[in-house]
């Protein structure tokens, strides 16, 4: 370990800061681990929020040596002064990291670390299932642990395009879950970010249940034109779709439709309400048309699915966000149905495109969507269900709704939208008690993340980054 400073004044037992020696404001970097010499112990923290001042350079009052530096002279460095704060990750005793409670002394010395890697302490801290994960501490080679006991706490990847969220999904977590026993699903809302790295199935294979169907045409018929007659006549020819599309093409399947439903409605007795339903009916099918039907076409169960290997991605691209939707539900009743019978289910379920599904006000079938997201969570903690939602945002218009986010107990935050940087429920509220501001959240680079949460050992957010190899 190399000497960088020592603590300041104003120092407590949750954080301090520390003057670095002279030169030194080169090569110390914000994110780097120190280690606190606090008397007789050892305390670790993170540096962040780094400032320099200078007396002699004050923006608001006259000095001649600002009128010095005007003319082209160099002011004089004789007062001149860098800092970090450091945020108290907490103290080590026999080789473990506890909370701290003692008062940072000041004028203790800082120490940074050289090669060896401080988050091994954490290994020894845990009593439940750490393990490493492909990435590495902003700066260094160090492997970042994370307790896989919490992967069905469930996870939340939030960043701005370009932030690098589906390459972090792809090399570093569903790695991390397949190697801890885990099989992931990935549900990929455009078919560009897994399926072209992993191969996958495209939905018109898979085979629906009957009632995301009824949804799902009535969300594009506005709810069959609100006549009951219409929906019940479509939910009786529901009943055994998947065994009854075998072998059907799309033309075959919508005139079977369009006559089973308009014999159902001669069927009416009463001469108005006959009327009523014939004049929703042709309303009806000026909406459905018969490629609408081929989403729902496939022969491949959801329990197949389910059951499939270690990496199952579900090539979603070319279907309305409708079917979409009527796909998740599908298998959200699947995944239901097994964990209420309780069954352990070992999968990862991974939701790209995450506001598509649960936006901040969910109407029509997201409404549906996002209360079976809040079941699937709610049930998945018991039976080793992790539900892994990626999004452009983290609240508001671009965010997912709140009573999701609620359920997210690890968050890996990249660069965020301007909307995220402050705002109830953004990353203001999130990070900032751990001393990372808003503004170096727009400016992150591609590929960082910072770590927070209960898979993390460490009580304090790391900054983590990875390497695609």
């Amino acid at each position: 370990m190399k000497l960088i400073g020592r603590v300041a004044d104003g120092s407590s037992d949750t954080s301090a800061s520390v003057i670095l020696l002279k030169d030194l404001e080169r090569e110390v970097r914000a994110e780097s681990l120190v280690l606190i010499k606090n008397g007789g112990s050892d305390v670790l923290g993170i540096l962040r929020r780094g400032l320099g001042r200078n007396e002699f350079l004050s923006r608001s009052s006259y000095r001649p040596e600002v009128a010095y530096l005007r003319h082209g002279g160099e002011p004089s460095a004789a007062k001149e002064v860098y800092s970090f704060d450091i945020i108290i990750i907490g103290e080590v005793v026999d080789g473990k990291v506890r909370g701290n409670r003692k008062i940072i002394a000041p004028g203790s010395p800082v120490y940074i670390f050289d090669d060896e890697n401080p988050l091994e302490l954490f290994i020894a801290k845990s009593a439940k299932k750490l393990s490493w994960m492909r990435a590495h501490v902003e700066g260094k080679d160090w492997l970042v642990p994370a307790d896989a006991f919490y992967i069905p706490y469930h996870v939340g990847v939030f960043g701005s395009t370009g932030s690098g969220k589906s390459y972090f999904t792809r090399h570093v977590l569903i790695p991390f879950y397949v190697q801890n026993g885990y099989r992931a699903i990935v549900l990929d809302w455009s078919g560009e970010d897994y399926a072209p790295h992993f191969g996958g199935i495209s939905m018109r294979e898979i085979a629906s249940d009957e009632s995301p169907i009824l949804d799902y045409i009535s969300g594009i018929t506005e709810g069959f034109y609100r006549n009951e007659a219409i929906r019940s006549a479509f939910e009786e020819f529901l009943q055994g779709w998947a065994e009854f599309v075998r072998g059907r093409s799309e033309s075959e399947l919508y005139e079977e439709l369009k006559k089973f439903v308009q014999e159902s409605l001669r069927k009416i007795s009463r001469d108005d309400w006959r009327r009523s339903a014939e004049r929703a009916f042709q309303r009806v099918f000026r909406r459905i048309r018969p490629e609408d039907l081929s989403p729902f076409m496939g022969e491949i169960g959801v329990s197949e699915i389910i059951d499939s290997g270690q990496v199952t991605i579900i090539d979603m691209s070319g279907f309305s966000n409708e079917a979409k939707l009527s796909l998740f539900l599908s298998l959200a009743e699947e995944l239901k149905r097994r964990m209420v019978r309780g069954q352990r289910m070992d999968i990862a379920l991974i939701i790209d495109e995450a506001p598509q599904y649960c936006p901040y006000r969910p109407e029509g079938i997201q409404l549906r969507a996002t209360e079976e997201i809040k079941n699937l969570a709610a049930l998945g903690r018991k039976h080793r269900l992790n539900i892994t939602l990626i999004a452009q945002g983290i609240a508001g218009e671009i965010g997912i709704n709140a009573a999701i986010r609620r359920n997210l107990n690890t968050n890996f935050y990249g660069r965020l939208h301007p909307l995220d940087a402050a705002g109830e429920g953004g990353a203001k509220e999130w990070l900032g008690p751990y001393g990372i501001t808003p503004d170096y959240l727009l400016t992150l680079e591609e590929g960082r993340f910072y770590f927070s949460g209960a898979m993390n050992p460490s009580p304090v957010p790391l900054l983590i980054t990875f390497e695609v190899s």
